[in-house]
């Protein structure tokens, strides 16, 4: 365990560093469902407030009603970088894109908590990789020996240029980086029925579902669909 002077942080703390770390904003329910599971809001409320009292984390209210946001604070870095991380630059604003880089966060957690997860890499973190392809996947995971691309749909863009400068680009493949499935997360179900509905037909592997079906099931139930109406099935 580290110790500050009057905090011991215990291995589940560093674990919520090293993904705040990857993560860069999280919500307190985030943190929640990914670390909590078994224990009450409350509980992890009080460990956050700890982690921020020892300037570990830095909680931002961004407006009220608004669900409070966490990112690494200045002992965190600090107790990161001492474990071996590369420099890391403090976050200074919440992100604009608030609820598009929540979203993705949510399924780096349902990643994680699905078990036999090899590696997740949000749109952020793949530039550090010397990605090369056409096209920055919103995430990259790969689970059970087999990689996804996810794209995070919250309809602020038309369908056909969904299709025309996403799908069409996945169609061409990733040299030397052969998926088994692009997943495509919408924000809502109308939406996910229009986007089954426009790219019905391509061959390659598109499985369609809701963010809040991550939220609630995770990604071992069967919240996905191949086209609209189609029978739920598991990520494979």
């Amino acid at each position: 365990d580290v110790c500050s002077s009057d905090l011991r942080l215990t291995g589940r703390c560093m674990e919520i560093l090293e993904m705040m770390r990857a993560a860069r904003w999280l919500t307190t329910g985030q943190i929640r469902r990914r670390f909590f599971g078994r224990a009450s809001l409350d509980a992890a409320r009080k460990r956050l407030r700890k982690l921020g009292g020892g300037e570990y984390i830095r909680r931002v209210q961004e407006k009220r009603g608004y669900e409070a946001l966490f990112t690494l604070g200045r002992e965190g870095k600090r107790a990161m970088e001492k474990k071996g991380a590369a420099e890391i630059i403090l976050e200074r604003q919440p992100p604009r894109q608030r609820e598009h880089l929540l979203g993705i966060n949510d399924v780096r957690i349902a990643a994680e908590l699905a078990g036999s997860l090899s590696y997740f890499f949000s749109a952020w973190e793949l530039p550090a990789l010397k990605w090369r392809h056409a096209i920055i996947p919103d995430a990259l995971f790969c689970m059970n020996g087999a990689t996804f691309a996810v794209e995070l749909d919250r309809g602020m863009e038309g369908i056909r240029y969904f299709v025309r400068t996403k799908i069409k680009v996945y169609e061409r493949g990733l040299e030397g980086l052969p998926l088994a499935g692009l997943l495509v997360v919408a924000d809502r179900p109308a939406r996910m029925e229009a986007l089954a509905r426009a790219i019905h037909g391509t061959y390659l592997t598109v499985l369609f579902t809701t963010l809040d079906l991550v939220r609630r099931h995770g990604l071992n139930d069967p919240i996905f669909c191949r086209r609209p109406g189609g029978q739920l099935e598991r990520v494979r």
